[in-house]
């Protein structure tokens, strides 16, 4: 065991070592089955039920014997062995007879003055004498390797020792882990539910105990998600190093509005100057960094502004009830970088991309024998990602069953898609866990071809956790944890699937149309796929809002693009008339490149298109109706009725009050009634026209909007006539 990763867990368990109290030892050893209760450990000895977790070898048939240990010490490594495989570990059966086997050595050598707990010394202690104990039988130190075994294994016993003895508050503890501690509260389906948490690395007392309190507040109220205390950690202890130094006294750091705003604006120039320091990135933060790091101080001041008579209390430290407006709000509107728009450009992988990628899926599934990656679930995970257009996440997390009957009258449990209906349509619906978004939608319908790989994982679950689980135990999740999962209880990594389809994509070397590389290990990029081809088939934008599980149409916007081709076809499916009716003499291809190549807002006008070039400017003011540089087509036929009825009514309106003032009627020489009658029988005409136009495609359908299915028919049969 090695690393600064390692030795500051060792450094850990000694810091909570004093705290734990022995008469929680007590209430372990009664916790530990009867059964369970053995001087040795051995294929003889082990229950059934139990035996499957040791690791079967030589060591496993002579067992591990605990005689030779103290009873207080032998009480603490048989509850450490049942906690091991109750948290759904494996027992390294060899690793446990050598930690045994040197530890009566040390007792032994000590003669009544080795303590008779594992917890009576520290990890590196321990490791001391276990060496002095082998040099001195044998005249030479034990072998690195058997060293760094020992130390790895009695870390972890000494771990969950204190984890469990330590009987203060759970919050309190300078490391949080939710596999060993039950009491902190988690969501059901966490993503990062495995993954524990330091608060060790905040150097400044006030602040880590206040930072523990508001993350445990949080997270009983469930205001704060596990995976947003592992970011608001992050961000709180960069603030902490940005303090170092500046000689703040407490909580309220620092006196007067002024004083305060300027260290915060301080802190913000820190971030921008602060370089990265982990990750493939090179030079300064991103603005995407920077935002969250100061959101998240500025997030967690909020908090305890708000609460702060109750943070003074809780953590015995008057300086919280200091904290004033100041503090609830450190920057203006603007001041924070904001998020930058996602591009798109780049994101969709094009059709030929695609299926390279999904014909080399089987590489990951393939046996490692011969030239593949051995794991059938990364295969059928990535298989579905692609498919679905869901997030790695949301995958991974699928119950063992997410199969739901596609209507009140289908099959509870939809079978073979054979026989299910056709194989091209809906069969069943999805349900997936929604982790990200509160409130938004879970359940997607699917096709045969997903309920086919859903029930194959099915079968390998269930083959998997007959050779390596627990006897008689359900499957928590559908794609499950290759280690330490004998309780079916722990998902597939999504950071397994990424390092394996990196490894993928630089073998299958799969190029797009532009020669870049195709880096669908950014498993997003699948997303941004499924949602672009979606919009540009004619899906509504509602109904791929509630695929993508979006509370907002503008959420899904970002997933998706329309398609140059699809915007050209949309374009041409109408005939372009002039002012004076007759077909416009234009290319309408060219036409669409004018239009998307200058951008130009002010040549779309509200009845149709001005065809000035970009550089001339228009003299006519809003003469358009008379205007051989005016354009017009179907899709703004009712704007150009609407337009007609109220000439119509203007002139009846102008001819009156006329007639009324002068007692004489208006002439039809008139320059006012002559211009208006240009346009009504220009109205006239274009109205008359695109009433009898069709389609450029030849049909007369409907004018539709966007994100209908007819407006794919159009485009296929444009593409099917060249």
């Amino acid at each position: 065991m090695t690393g600064g990763r390692d030795e500051a867990t060792i450094d850990w368990v000694e810091a909570a070592r004093v705290r734990c109290d022995p008469q929680a030892l007590e209430d372990l050893w009664a916790a530990v089955p009867e059964p369970m209760r053995l001087l040795c450990f051995a294929e003889s000895s082990v229950p059934p039920e139990y035996a499957g977790a040791f690791c079967h070898d030589g060591t496993w048939r002579a067992g591990v014997d605990l005689s030779q240990l103290p009873e207080p010490m032998r009480r603490e490594v048989a509850w450490c062995v049942f906690r091991i495989i109750e948290l759904g570990g494996k027992i390294p059966t060899p690793g446990l007879s050598m930690l045994v086997r040197r530890l009566g050595e040390v007792i032994a050598d000590r003669a009544g003055r080795a303590p008779a707990s594992l917890l009576g010394l520290p990890v590196r202690d321990w490791c001391r004498q276990i060496q002095h104990a082998v040099h001195r039988r044998r005249g030479r130190l034990p072998a690195a390797t058997t060293m760094n075994n020992i130390r790895c294994l009695l870390t972890r016993m000494m771990r969950l020792l204190v984890t469990a003895s330590d009987t203060g508050p759970w919050w309190q503890r300078d490391r949080w882990n939710p596999v060993e501690d039950n009491r902190i509260p988690l969501r059901e389906h966490e993503p990062m539910g495995r993954y524990s948490v330091r608060f060790d690395r905040i150097g400044t007392r006030w602040l880590r105990r206040g930072l523990q309190w508001h993350c445990k507040v949080g997270l009983e109220t469930g205001s704060l998600s596990w995976s947003t205390v592992h970011r608001r950690i992050v961000a709180v202890g960069e603030f902490d190093g940005f303090l170092g130094g500046r000689g703040v006294e407490g909580p309220w750091l620092i006196d007067g509005a002024a004083g305060m705003r300027a260290l915060m604006l301080e802190f913000l120039g820190h971030l921008r100057a602060r370089p990265v320091t982990r990750g493939r990135r090179t030079g300064r933060l991103s603005p995407a960094s920077m935002q969250r790091l100061a959101s998240d101080v500025e997030q967690f001041y909020l908090f305890m502004t708000d609460n702060k008579d109750a943070a003074a209390a809780a953590l015995a430290e008057p300086g919280w009830r200091r904290l004033g407006p100041e503090h609830a709000g450190f920057y203006r509107r603007g001041e924070l970088p904001g998020k930058p728009r996602p591009r798109l450009d780049g994101q969709v992988i094009d059709d030929d991309a695609m299926t390279r990628i999904m014909g080399g899926l089987d590489l990951l599934g393939a046996a490692v024998a011969d030239g593949g990656f051995g794991d059938e679930q990364a295969m059928r995970i990535t298989m579905l990602v692609a498919l679905l257009g869901r997030r790695v996440s949301e995958i991974c997390l699928l119950d063992r069953d997410p199969l739901l009957p596609l209507s009140p009258t289908a099959p509870a449990s939809p079978g073979d898609p054979a026989a299910d209906g056709d194989e091209l349509g809906l069969v069943a619906k999805l349900r997936y866990q929604q982790t990200k978004i509160d409130g938004g939608p879970d359940t997607i319908p699917v096709h045969a071809e997903v309920v086919a790989i859903i029930r194959e994982q099915q079968q390998w679950a269930q083959r998997f956790l007959a050779e390596h689980g627990a006897p008689g135990r359900t499957p928590k999740y559908l794609f499950l944890a290759a280690l330490m999962n004998r309780n079916g209880d722990r998902p597939y990594s999504g950071t397994v699937l990424r390092n394996l389809l990196t490894d993928l994509a630089v073998r299958l070397d799969v190029r797009d149309s532009t020669g870049a590389l195709v880096d669908f290990n950014r498993t997003h990029r699948f997303r941004h796929t499924v949602a672009t081809r979606l919009l540009n088939s004619g899906v509504p934008l509602h109904v791929l809002q509630r695929y993508l599980g979006h509370l907002t149409p503008t959420m899904s916007m970002t997933y998706a693009q329309t398609l140059q081709s699809t915007a050209e076809a949309e374009f041409l499916r109408f005939r372009k008339i002039t002012a004076d009716g007759r077909e416009l003499e234009v290319d309408p291809r060219d036409l669409y490149d004018m239009l998307e190549l200058d951008r130009r807002t002010d040549r779309i006008l509200p009845n149709g298109y001005c065809l000035l070039p970009p550089r001339q400017v228009c003299g006519k003011g809003n003469a358009c109706l008379t205007c051989d540089k005016f354009a017009t087509d179907a899709t703004f036929l009712p704007e150009l009725q609407i337009q007609l009825v109220r000439t119509t009514q203007l002139i009846t309106e102008r001819r009156a009050t006329f007639e009324a003032r002068t007692g004489h009627q208006m002439g039809e020489d008139n320059i006012w009634l002559a211009g208006r009658h240009q346009e009504r029988d220009a109205l006239g005409r274009i109205i008359l026209t695109l009433g009898h136009t069709r389609l450029a495609d030849g049909t007369a359908g409907a004018i539709r909007g966007a994100g209908v299915e007819a407006r794919t028919e159009a485009i296929t049969g444009k593409e099917d006539n060249h």
